[in-house]
This record gives C-alpha cells, sequence and structure tokens, in this order.
C-alpha cells in the first residue's frame, strides 16, 4: 500500500505537464531549418506596417495570431521586418562563440607574438610577418562571420513566414 502513493504522485506529476505547453512565436525562411523564437517575456524588435521605424517592445502574451506586448497589441500580419539579432535560434553555438572567440584569439596570438619578440627575445619592436597574416586571417573571419549573420527577417518577402506554436 506505501508503494503506491509514491507512484501515484510521479503519474499525476507526469500528467500535469504533459498538459501544459508553452506558447511561442516561430520566424522562419519557408523550406529551411533555421528559426527564431521568441518566448513570453522576451524583447522583440518590429517594424509595423505603415511605420518608418523599429519599436522594441516586451511580449507579455501570445492569443491565436495575435502579440500581446507591453505597450501594443499586434496581429502577425501587421509585422512588416523584425530585428532577430535577440532572438533565441537554433544556430549551432560553435558558430556563435566563433564570432566572438576568432577575433579574440587573432589579437592575442599578435600581442603573445609581440611580447616573445620584445620581452623574451630582446629584439626591436617587431612583428613576425606569418604570424601578423595569420591573426588577420582569423580577425577577418571572425568579423566576416558576424557581418554574413542574419539581422532583419522582412516578413513582406513571401518566403518568409511568422507564426505561434503551442496554444493551449
Amino acid at each position: 500500500m506505501k508503494a503506491k502513493w509514491p507512484f501515484f504522485v510521479l503519474c499525476l506529476l507526469f500528467v500535469s505537464e504533459a498538459a501544459f505547453s508553452q506558447t511561442y512565436m516561430v520566424v522562419r525562411k519557408k523550406g529551411s531549418m533555421r528559426k527564431f523564437e521568441y518566448f513570453e517575456g522576451s524583447t522583440i524588435v518590429y517594424k509595423q506596417k505603415g511605420q518608418e521605424v523599429f519599436f522594441t517592445d516586451r511580449i507579455t502574451e501570445f492569443a491565436d495570431s495575435t502579440l500581446v506586448l507591453e505597450n501594443n497589441i499586434l496581429h502577425t500580419s501587421q509585422i512588416t521586418e523584425i530585428d532577430v539579432r535577440g532572438a533565441e535560434s537554433n544556430r549551432s553555438k560553435f558558430l556563435r562563440a566563433s564570432e566572438t572567440l576568432l577575433p579574440t584569439a587573432g589579437i592575442g596570438l599578435m600581442a603573445i607574438d609581440l611580447f616573445n619578440h620584445t620581452v623574451v627575445d630582446g629584439q626591436s619592436f617587431s612583428l613576425d610577418r606569418s604570424t601578423t597574416t595569420t591573426a588577420a586571417i582569423l580577425v577577418a573571419t571572425g568579423y566576416t562571420m558576424k557581418l554574413a549573420r542574419r539581422k532583419k527577417v522582412d516578413l513582406t518577402n513571401p518566403k518568409f513566414e511568422v507564426y505561434i506554436v503551442g496554444l493551449k
């Protein structure tokens, strides 16, 4: 009899977890695996139809195809452009980290080489050509990755779609 109570409590816990789902908004390019997700409480930067400037607001709730924001209520069809730099993405963590680490490694490599030439070897202030080339390639690669990343999604383009997932 005592063994049934923990089993019963665990079953109730699993059933209650399955009954609730988290609601979030997905912005993606049709046919692509890359997606940007916005959850309740996250900040969204968007451009509304008929407006020329971007607005920043916090999402408080999702209802059907409507975003309830702190200062506005929008239907998803009223949004023309979204700045996706602050969104959750399924982009590889390795690529995200590489944008920052590659330039840092390049600058660090130049600093170590400069220190090695001047302090350790006792030579005059000089940089090794091959080390400088390698450091420049690391820095350029990191900043190119940052520039190539998508920053805004134009929802007036039919290639992109926005929808809300997990409504209760």
